[in-house]
């Protein structure tokens, strides 16, 4: 689930720039393989509860501006790319990129392949990686306790989620791509998604229900499966590139951040330059 408030500091951006670099130049210094994560927005739309308007991304301009993103990205020098795609049905996101390096199809609206096999044919890699691991969450479960339980609180989520989704979508309107990438990509934003399930989400409890924990746990728990899907595939000379929905990379980070056996690198240092 995607939740954002644009507020884009100029300042900010600028003052984080050096030392996000200055990480991405000390991690790479060490023999351990590197892991960068790029939390992007569904390009073709999503069946999430909430919903972003943006124009077609099949314009001149948008193209434009995906193609500027997929040479900042190279400058990382990925080499394996990661997709938000099901594990569990790998042999078909092949078969699709296969078809794409023989120039049998071309990308269709989508992040997979509009960031992720573009990026990767340009790297002349012969392979792409599917990470993503479905597991449900107990929205039906979650929305008719809150009715029954705690309709305030539920009407002023609801209400907040709608209100940055406007301001996501005319942020959208003004912007390049690139710019939304730079701020969907900062500790603000992760900060934010976190926040939507720590400290709001999870709140709707009560007496004999924990579904809002229940909720929270499962998004965790995906989260989980996903690191180990990513996992599956490292090896110690790899620099590798997660292209993932902005919630995930929220949580994703963290759990790579937090761990000695590799290097978590800032992508984000990589699109501002």
């Amino acid at each position: 689930m995607r939740r954002y408030v644009i507020v884009f500091f100029t300042l900010a951006l600028l003052s984080c720039n050096r030392s996000q670099q200055t990480q991405a130049e000390e991690s790479s210094s060490s023999d351990k393989p590197k892991v960068a994560i790029l939390g992007v927005f569904h390009f073709a739309g999503t069946s999430d509860f909430s919903s972003v308007e943006f124009e077609s991304l099949e314009s001149e301009k948008r193209q434009k501006e995906i193609k500027t993103i997929v040479q900042k990205l190279k400058d990382y020098k990925p080499t394996k790319i990661m997709l938000e795609f099901p594990s569990s049905n790998s042999t078909y996101l092949d078969s699709l990129y296969n078809a794409t390096l023989e120039g049998n199809r071309d990308y269709t609206i989508n992040e997979i392949e509009q960031l992720g096999f573009r990026l990767a044919k340009e790297l002349k890699h012969d392979k792409i990686f599917s990470i993503d691991y479905k597991l449900d969450l107990p929205f039906n479960e979650l929305m008719t306790f809150a009715e029954e339980n705690d309709k305030e609180r539920l009407d002023k989520l609801l209400k907040s989620i709608k209100a940055q989704d406007q301001k996501e979508s005319e942020f959208l309107a003004r912007n390049t791509l690139l710019d939304y990438f730079i701020y969907r990509n900062s500790e603000e934003e992760d900060i934010r998604n976190k926040d939507q399930y720590l400290n709001q989400t999870a709140k709707f409890v009560g007496d004999s229900s924990y579904v809002g924990a229940k909720f929270v746990s499962n998004w965790w728990e995906r989260n989980i499966y996903m690191m180990t899907n990513i996992d599956r595939w490292i090896t110690a000379e790899d620099r590798v590139l997660v292209i993932v929905g902005a919630a995930h990379r929220a949580v994703l980070k963290d759990f790579y951040e937090d761990r000695t056996d590799v290097d978590y690198i800032e992508i984000r240092s990589y699109l501002e330059n």
